[in-house]
């Protein structure tokens, strides 16, 4: 009895922490930590294999991480990548029309978009923030995945799919994944239009908090699937 009553609080303590540990030791090396969190993805789905409310979750943000690693060896410097990269922004904001995060993503793309234009014209060596814009559109991806999961799911296969508490927990961090992307890129605005090469508070705090919240997503897919797995351990 104390062990089924007082298991669930020592391993969310056991692994939070471990989780928590491997953040700060790999900080810094982004490599690393891709892997991690590449690897905690697909352990959970062998794992979580039987729920396949767990799995498609996983495979979204599988997806996403394995799209933005050929992503960072494609998107680069270029007017036609950048015309592009911004028709694909605007084409996904539409179709994530209905989510609320796009009142703060579409203004910051149309002032980047207007300036991008201002400075091809003026001949200016613009900043290059296409990596972060493209971040904010495969979030924006995932959360859409993460809204029509079920019906998709229940449509297409025969398990049925009903939604579970890692949607809405990865929903709510991938809304201050997105936050910090545009904080990010006004930064970016501001140093560049008025020539203040010393703003660079978000620039500096940025790797920390990126690391911060993907460690946190680490630990809300293993403690929310572990939780859907219980009950089934500790009937064995």
């Amino acid at each position: 009895m104390l062990i089924r009553a007082y298991l669930p609080q020592f391993l969310t303590a056991l692994f939070g922490g471990l989780f928590i540990a491997l953040g700060v030791f790999s900080f810094g090396n982004a490599q690393i930590f891709d892997r991690l969190f590449l690897g905690v993805l697909i352990f959970t789905g062998i794992v979580c294999r039987e729920n396949i409310n767990v799995v498609s979750v996983v495979i979204i943000l599988f997806l996403q991480a394995t799209i933005s690693e050929l992503a960072w060896f494609v998107l680069y410097d270029n007017t036609i990548i950048k015309l592009i990269l911004y028709t694909f922004s605007f084409m996904t904001c539409y179709l994530c029309r209905h989510d609320k995060i796009i009142r703060l993503v579409t203004p910051i793309l149309v002032i980047l978009s207007l300036t991008e234009i201002y400075w091809l014209i003026s001949g200016y060596l613009s900043p290059e923030t296409f990596w972060y814009i493209w971040l904010i559109v495969s979030t924006l991806g995932v959360r859409y995945l993460l809204m029509f999961r079920v019906s998709f799911l229940n449509q297409y296969f025969s398990k049925k799919g009903e939604s579970i508490h890692l949607d809405w927990a990865i929903f709510k961090i991938t809304a201050f994944f997105i936050l910090i992307q545009i904080l990010m890129l006004f930064e970016y605005f501001v140093r560049h239009i008025f020539n203040l090469p010393e703003v660079i508070f978000i620039y500096t705090l940025y790797p920390y908090a990126i690391q911060g919240l993907t460690t946190l997503s680490i630990w809300v897919i293993f403690h929310e699937s572990y939780k859907l797995l219980l009950p089934k351990f500790l009937k064995v």
